[in-house]
């Protein structure tokens, strides 16, 4: 895929991410599309995290890259919890 494409596909996984529906309280109807999202961020954040470790050359152990894919698994996480209470 083309960056163009990653970036669209990271701004709407960020916007739909950004506004998580309140606790104990799941949006079902908007599950799905929040789903993808976060396993497109996932993706993206893998992606970056795979091209650091291929290029760091001993120079860098990624960190920052690591923690933009702990924070995807974490919404992707939320995500699964949440399509569970959908079903």
């Amino acid at each position: 895929m083309s960056d163009l494409v990653h970036i669209h596909a990271s701004l709407f996984a960020l916007a739909i991410l950004a506004a998580p529906p309140s606790p104990g309280r799941v949006d079902c109807s908007t599950i799905g599309p929040r789903y993808d999202a976060a396993v497109a961020e996932v993706m993206e954040a893998l992606r970056t995290y795979e091209k650091c470790v291929a290029s760091s050359e001993r120079r860098t152990d990624c960190p920052d890259e690591i923690q933009a894919l702990a924070t995807a698994h974490d919404n992707f996480a939320d995500a699964v919890d949440d399509a569970k209470e959908c079903q």
